[in-house]
C-alpha cells in the first residue's frame, strides 16, 4: 500500500512538473513575443526528449509493454522529424503552411503508431467476457470510429457556417489538416473505451490515462490549428504537453498482471455493448430534429451516416459471432463440468453420483417394464500394499489400468463406476441385449463331465459344479414344469440349497490368506474352514478332521484339473494323497455328487462327509424363484467371471509386474422385484464382504434375505454396535502377549476385538474393522475394547503375578475428534486402573486427518500418564511423518520390517536404521509378526527389545492364555 501511494505521488509530481515546464515555455514565448522559430524549436525538443525516454524505457520491458513503447518512440521520432523540417523552413523564412509536402506525412505516423499500440493493449486488458483477440481489436476499432463519426456528424451541424466556408476554401490542405484532429479523436475514444470497459488495477490504468491526456493535448492543438478559434499559444501548449504525457506514460513502472473480473463484470460488458450506440442515437435524434426544422443534411453528414450504418452492421455481425462462440464455449464448459461432476478424475469412470442415477433408472425399468438388472461390487484385495511398496503414483496408474480393464470386460451398455479409493461397481441391465451363448467346455472339463454323467444333474463350468434342472425336475410330479406351461424344460444352472441355510452363490476363490492372519479359535481361521473339532493351525488355518483346499484345487467334483478318485476320472490322479494340491478324499466325491448340501466353491474346506462350513466357501442355492429370469442371471455371472479373470492378470507398469486381485459381490434383481438402489448396493456390498471372509479373490452372488453364515455384514454390524452392549451381539476381546526377547517374559498384552455374530458366525477382524471405519462405527469398537481391557487388567495382573500393561488399538481417524480423551479418562476412573498400565496404539488403516491436532491429543494423553504407540510402523499411513509429528512412547514394527530372517541384508538394514532412530528418540520398539525362533533371535541381535507374534502365542480369550513365563 505504501509503495502504491509513493508511485502515485511520484507520477503526480512528474505530471505537475511537465505541465509547469510547458506553461513556462509558452509564457516566455508570449511575454517576449518570440518568433515562430522559438515555438517550433521547443516542440522539436519536447518530441525528441519524449522519443528518447520511450526508447530507453522499452529496453527494460518485455512483451507488449516493450512493444507499445517502441511504437510510441517511432511515432514521436517521425513527429520530431517533421518539426525539424519546420524549423528549417522557419529559419529560411518560408511559409510552411502554404502547401502540404511529403514531410507532413510524418505527422500521420504518430497516430498510426499509437493506434497499433492501443490495439495491442487489448491483449493485456482483455474484455471481462473472453473473445478472440483479433475480433476484440476489430470491435474496438469499429466502436472508436463509430463514436468518432457520430461526434463529427453532430459537431458538423453545430460548427458556424463561416468556419465551414474557411475549411472548404482550403481544399486539399483543409482535408489534410482536418485528418489530424479526427485521428486524435479516434485515439482518445479508444482510450476511453479501454478505461471504461476493461478491468485492471490502478497501476495498469495509470499509463493509459497519461497516454489519453497526451492525445487530448494533441487533439486540442490540432483542432485549434484547424479551426483557428483560439490564440496560437494554445496550439504550442498542446504540442508540448502531448509528447510530455506520452513520455510520462512510458516512464510509469511495470503494472501487475490484470486482476480477474470482479462483480461489476456484467455491468462493464453491458456498458461495452451499449456505449458505441449511444452517440449514434443522440446524433440521429439531433439530425432528425434539424431536418424537421428546415436544415437539410449536407453531403458530409450523409457520408458519415452511410459510414455509421455500415459500421453498425459490421459491429452487429461481430457481436453475433462473439455470441455464437460464447454459446459454444458455455455448452463445452457445461459438458466438461457435467463430466467432472459425474466421472472419476483419475480413471475416467463414472462416479458414485452417476452410478446411483443409472441404477435408479435401471430399477425403475425393472419395476415397470420387467427388465432385469444386476450390480457387481468389486473391492480390490490388499491394494494398500501397492501404495506402500511402490508409492501412490504407481497406485494411481494401476487404478487407471484397472478402469480400462473393467471397461473392456463388460458390455457396451453396462456402466462401470469407481465408488471409492479401491471400490468399483458395475450396473448390468438387459436393454437391447441377447444373452451370449455359453461355450462348450473342452479338455479336462469335458472328460470330467462324461465321467460324472449328465444324468446326475450336474453342469460343470469354469465357475464350479452346478446342479441342473433335470435332477430337480425328476423329483417333482410335474417334471419340473409349472401348471399350464408347455415350454420345454430349461436347464437350471444354479446350486441346490445348502443344509446350513446359506443363500449365496459361490465362485472360484483366490489363494489362501497369509498364515499370519489365521485365527486361533477352532473352525474360524480365515480363508479356510474347520469342522469344529480341534484347534486351527497357525500355518494352514485348517483344523483336524478337515482339509484346507488351495485356490488351484478343490474337491474332485469342483475343479476339473484337481485330483479326483480313480472311480470318477480314470485319467486323473488315483487318490487325493497323490495330489497334495487337490486335497479331496475319495469318499467326498460321491457325497458331493449326490448331496444337495455340498456344492461349495473351490476354496471350501470340505470335511470327510462333504459338508461345507461357515469359515470356508459357502454352499449355494438357486438363481431365483421358479427359474424366471435365469438366462439373465447366467449372463450377469458371465460378466462377473470376465471381470474377475481380467483383474487377476498382472499389470506391467514401467517394467514392473503388479498383480491385484478383487473380491466381487453380485446381486441380481429379477423382473418385478421392488428394490431400492440403496438396498441393491448394500446387498452387493454384503456379498463382497462375504468373499473377503472366505479368502478374497472370488465372486459371490447374493440370492436371499439376511441369514446364513455370510449374511449382510454391514447391516449386522450396524445392528450389533447400535443395539446396546456389543458383548451381547457377539463381540469379545482376545489378548496376545508382548514379550521381552532376551528372556521371553511377557511384559504386556494387546487387546484385540473379535466378533462372532449369531447369524453370520465368526467374522474376520480385517472385515468388520474396515466396515466399521467406512461407516463411522469404529469408535464403538474402540470404546468397547478399551473398557473391557481396563476391566481385565486386574485379572491379567493376577494371572501373571505382576502388573502388566494393556495395549488398546484406536483408529487414527479418531485422533483430534471429541470423545477419545473422555473415553480414556472414564475407563481408567471406572476401573481404578493406573494410567501407566494403558498403552493407546494408533492404527495405520486410516490417515490422521489433522496431524497438529492429533499431536496435541497425544501430548495430553501422555500428560495423564497414558503411553502412546504407533502400530504397524512402516505400512499404511504410519511412517516417518507420523513419527516426526507425534511424540509417542512406543513403535511397533510391521512384519514387513521384521522379516530379517528371510531377507537379512535389505530387511536387516531397514530394521537396524529404524531401531537406531527410535533409540535416539528414546522410543521403545516392538517387533511384530514373529513366528519363528530364527526371526526372534535375529531381531534380538539387532537390538529390538520386545516382540509379538504367533511364536509367543496367538490372540486368545483371557481364560485361554498360556501359562505365563514369569
Amino acid at each position: 500500500m505504501l509503495a502504491a501511494r509513493t508511485l502515485v505521488v511520484i507520477t503526480t509530481a512528474r505530471l505537475i512538473g511537465t505541465v509547469a515546464l510547458a506553461l513556462a515555455v509558452v509564457a516566455v514565448g508570449e511575454f517576449v513575443g518570440a518568433p515562430r522559430l522559438y515555438t517550433d524549436t521547443a516542440q522539436l525538443a519536447a518530441g525528441a526528449i519524449a522519443a528518447w525516454a520511450c526508447l530507453v524505457v522499452a529496453r527494460h520491458r518485455l512483451g507488449i509493454p516493450r512493444s507499445w513503447r517502441r511504437l510510441a518512440a517511432g511515432g514521436l521520432a517521425a513527429w520530431t522529424a517533421v518539426r525539424v523540417w519546420w524549423v528549417v523552413q522557419d529559419a529560411a523564412g518560408h511559409d510552411r503552411l502554404a502547401h502540404p509536402t511529403l514531410f507532413d506525412a510524418g505527422f500521420v505516423v504518430l497516430p498510426a503508431c499509437m493506434l497499433i499500440g492501443l490495439l495491442t493493449a487489448t491483449r493485456t486488458r482483455p474484455r471481462p467476457i473472453p473473445t478472440s483477440p483479433r475480433r476484440d481489436q476489430v470491435a474496438l476499432l469499429i466502436d472508436s470510429v463509430l463514436i468518432t463519426g457520430s461526434v463529427l456528424a453532430l459537431g458538423w451541424s453545430l460548427i458556424p457556417a463561416r468556419t465551414l466556408d474557411v475549411i472548404a476554401s482550403w481544399q486539399t490542405l483543409g482535408w489534410w489538416v482536418a485528418a489530424y484532429p479526427i485521428a486524435d479523436l479516434v485515439l482518445v475514444t479508444m482510450v476511453v473505451l479501454l478505461l471504461t470497459t476493461r478491468p485492471d488495477s490502478p497501476a495498469g490504468r495509470r499509463p493509459l490515462m497519461l497516454i489519453g491526456a497526451g492525445l487530448v493535448a494533441f487533439g486540442v492543438a490540432d483542432s485549434v490549428r484547424l479551426l483557428g478559434l483560439c490564440p496560437a499559444w494554445l496550439e504550442t501548449a498542446g504540442h508540448l504537453l502531448g509528447p510530455g504525457c506520452i513520455a510520462l506514460a512510458a516512464l510509469s513502472p511495470a503494472a501487475p498482471a490484470p486482476t480477474p473480473a470482479d462483480r461489476t463484470t456484467t455491468q462493464r460488458d453491458w456498458f461495452h455493448l451499449l456505449l458505441p450506440y449511444v452517440p449514434v442515437l443522440v446524433t440521429g435524434v439531433v439530425l432528425l430534429a434539424r431536418t424537421a426544422t428546415g436544415h437539410p443534411l449536407t453531403s458530409f453528414q450523409a457520408y458519415l451516416g452511410w459510414l455509421g450504418l455500415g459500421l453498425v452492421v459490421t459491429r452487429q455481425m461481430i457481436t453475433i459471432l462473439d455470441n455464437t462462440v460464447l454459446l459454444h464455449r458455455v455448452a463445452e464448459t457445461q459438458r466438461r463440468l457435467h463430466h467432472q461432476a459425474y466421472h472419476d478424475p483419475l480413471t475416467g469412470l463414472a462416479n458414485r453420483a452417476l452410478f446411483r442415477e443409472r441404477l435408479v433408472l435401471a430399477l425403475d425399468a425393472n419395476q415397470h417394464l420387467g427388465t432385469p438388472v444386476a450390480v457387481l461390487f468389486a473391492d480390490l484385495d490388499d491394494f494398500k500394499l501397492i501404495n506402500d511398496t511402490y508409492g501412490h503414483a504407481m497406485g494411481d496408474r494401476v487404478l487407471h489400468a484397472i478402469g480400462e480393464r473393467l471397461r473392456a470386460s463388460v458390455r457396451p451398455q453396462d456402466l462401470v463406476a469407481r465408488l471409492g479409493g479401491d471400490e468399483f461397481a458395475v450396473v448390468l441391465d438387459q436393454s437391447d441385449t441377447v444373452p451370449p451363448t455359453v461355450p462348450r467346455p473342452r479338455g479336462a472339463v469335458s472328460a470330467l463331465r462324461r465321467a460324472m454323467g449328465r444324468r446326475r444333474g450336474y453342469v460343470l463350468s469354469a465357475a464350479g459344479i452346478r446342479v441342473s434342472a433335470a435332477s430337480r425336475a425328476a423329483s417333482r410330479p410335474d417334471g419340473g414344469r409349472r401348471s399350464g406351461d408347455t415350454r420345454p424344460a430349461r436347464r437350471r444352472t444354479d446350486f441346490p440349497p445348502a443344509a446350513s441355510g446359506s443363500e449365496w452363490a459361490a465362485f472360484p476363490l483366490a489363494p489362501a490368506g497369509s498364515p499370519n492372519h489365521a485365527d486361533d479359535s477352532a473352525g474360524s481361521a480365515p480363508a479356510a474352514a474347520g469342522s469344529g473339532s480341534g484347534a486351527a493351525s497357525p500355518n494352514t488355518g485348517a483344523s483336524s478332521g478337515s482339509v484346507a483346499v488351495p485356490s488351484a484345487a478343490a474337491s474332485a467334483s469342483a475343479v476339473p484339473s484337481a485330483a479326483a478318485s480313480a472311480s470318477a476320472v480314470p485319467s486323473a490322479a488315483a487318490s487325493a494323497s497323490a495330489a497334495p494340491s487337490a486335497a479331496a478324499s475319495a469318499s467326498a466325491v460321491p457325497s458331493a455328487a449326490t448331496s444337495a448340501s455340498a456344492a461349495a466353491g473351490p476354496r471350501a474346506a470340505v470335511s470327510s462327509n462333504g459338508a461345507a462350513f461357515p469359515g470356508a466357501g459357502a454352499s449355494v442355492n438357486g438363481a431365483g424363484s421358479g427359474g424366471e429370469g435365469w438366462p439373465w442371471v447366467v449372463e450377469a455371472e458371465g460378466v462377473g467371471e470376465r471381470v474377475l479373470a481380467a483383474l487377476r492378470e498382472p499389470y506391467v507398469i514401467d517394467g514392473r509386474s503388479v498383480t491385484v486381485g478383487a473380491s466381487i459381490g453380485l446381486v441380481a434383481a429379477e423382473p418385478g422385484d421392488r428394490l431400492s438402489a440403496d438396498l441393491l448396493l448394500r446387498r452387493a456390498d454384503a456379498a463382497m464382504y462375504a468373499v473377503k471372509r472366505r479368502g478374497k479373490g472370488a465372486m459371490i452372488r447374493y440370492t436371499g434375505p439376511v441369514h446364513g453364515p455370510s449374511a449382510d455384514l454391514p447391516q449386522l454390524l450396524a445392528g450389533a454396535l447400535s443395539g446396546g452392549s456389543p458383548a451381547a451381539a457377539g463381540f469379545e476381546v482376545h489378548y496376545q502377549p508382548i514379550v521381552r526377547l532376551s528372556d521371553r517374559a511377557t511384559v504386556a498384552v494387546e487387546a484385540l476385538a473379535r466378533w462372532t455374530d449369531p447369524v453370520a458366525g465368526p467374522v474376520h477382524p480385517d472385515v468388520f474393522v474396515t466396515m466399521a471405519e467406512r461407516t463411522g462405527l469404529v469408535s464403538a469398537i474402540d470404546d468397547f475394547v478399551l473398557d473391557q481391557a481396563c476391566t481385565d487388567a486386574h485379572a491379567l495382573a493376577e494371572r501373571y503375578g505382576r502388573p502388566i500393561a494393556v495395549h488398546v488399538n484406536v483408529s487414527a481417524g479418531r485422533l483430534g475428534q471429541q470423545g477419545l480423551e473422555d473415553a480414556v479418562d472414564a475407563a481408567l476412573t471406572r476401573h481404578a486402573l493406573p494410567p501407566d498400565r494403558l498403552v493407546v496404539e494408533i492404527t495405520e488403516t486410516l490417515r490422521i486427518p489433522d496431524l497438529p491436532r492429533a499431536a496435541a491429543v497425544v501430548e495430553r494423553l501422555r500428560a495423564r500418564g497414558v503411553r502412546v504407540a504407533l502400530d504397524d510402523f512402516g505400512s499404511g499411513y504410519n511412517a516417518l511423518a507420523q513419527l516426526h509429528g507425534l511424540a509417542v512412547d512406543t513403535v511397533k514394527l510391521d512384519s514387513t520390517l521384521t522379516d530379517v530372517d528371510t531377507a537379512p541384508e535389505r530387511a536387516g538394514t531397514l530394521c537396524r536404521s529404524v531401531l537406531a532412530i527410535c533409540a535416539d528418540l528414546g522410543i521403545t520398539v516392538v517387533g511384530e509378526g514373529i513366528e519363528t525362533n530364527e526371526r526372534a533371535e535375529a531381531l534380538a541381535a539387532l537390538g529390538c527389545p520386545l516382540g509379538q507374534g504367533y511364536l509367543f502365542g496367538p490372540p486368545r480369550r483371557l481364560s485361554e492364555l498360556d501359562h505365563p513365563n514369569r
